[in-house]
């Protein structure tokens, strides 16, 4: 099967916070000369707008257009399945701003939607907020439930565990709009506009990047520059076509897919 699409994730693949990853910007041009390039991320922060920012100061060039984020996924779906909503957001500004471009609308009073991504300004008060919404009858939606997140830093607390507590709280399961849900696997299909089995799907995470691609029919390469380390490979089920150390080794893969 020739691929005419790669799907990259963003951190722990492309890069970490605000350090490139080697090699990422020249490899990810030279994709982009024979392949459809888009980028995937659970990260709600920023909009897709900021995105694209962020890495073109890393040199690396695209639209919004090429860009889907958990945020994105989040406004589309709500948009969609709710059409007029007020939507009590925990989350920053990446995320409002994606709701904002939809029509949406942003409430702290009378909400009948809770949404729920990654906020460094969580607090009790924000989560006792939700709660009462929830338990009046808000729908429940989360960008995403990664548990967390690899910062130049440290590791850090990612949109999953604020999910957890509110879910724990409200006795109700989040209704998850980004990785590896089907309606953001269905709106990268829709917006890339191959066939998955025409994909590549280029991620570190195997519970998120990888499993997406195999639930979606696309075929997935880890990379072992984030999230997934060797060892994690004998305690999963989920198995990706292809382990390379690195994004630096896609166009070998895509090299060799070609010889067959």
């Amino acid at each position: 099967m020739e691929y005419k699409a790669i799907v990259i994730d963003l951190d722990g693949t492309v890069y970490h916070g605000a350090s490139i990853i080697d090699d990422a910007v020249k490899v990810i041009a030279h994709l982009a000369k024979s392949y459809k390039v888009l980028f995937l991320t659970n990260n709600s922060t920023r909009s897709r707008a900021d995105y694209v920012r962020k890495l073109e100061r890393f040199g690396i060039s695209c639209t919004k257009y090429q860009v889907i984020t958990s945020g994105y996924a989040s406004a589309k779906y709500i948009k969609q399945k709710y059409g007029d909503s007020r939507v009590y957001v925990i989350g920053e500004n990446g995320l409002k701003k994606e709701l904002v471009e939809q029509d949406i609308t942003l409430c702290e009073d009378d909400c009948n939607i809770v949404l729920v991504g990654l906020d460094k300004e969580f607090s009790y008060s924000k989560m006792a907020k939700a709660l009462t919404f929830i338990l009046a009858g808000a729908a429940f939606i989360a960008t995403n439930t990664d548990p967390f997140l690899i910062t130049t830093e440290q590791v850090k607390p990612g949109a999953g565990a604020l999910v957890a507590a509110i879910e724990q709280a409200s006795g109700t399961k989040a209704i998850v709009t980004g990785k590896p849900s089907t309606f953001i696997s269905d709106l990268l299909v829709n917006e890339v506009k191959v066939a998955p089995n025409e994909i590549l799907m280029v991620g570190d995470r195997l519970d998120t990047d990888i499993q997406i691609g195999i639930d979606s029919g696309m075929r997935t390469a880890l990379v072992l520059t984030g999230a997934t380390k060797m060892r994690d490979l004998e305690q999963t089920s989920i198995s990706p076509d292809y382990i390379v150390e690195s994004i630096s080794k896609i166009p070998t893969i895509l090299d060799e897919n070609q010889d067959r």
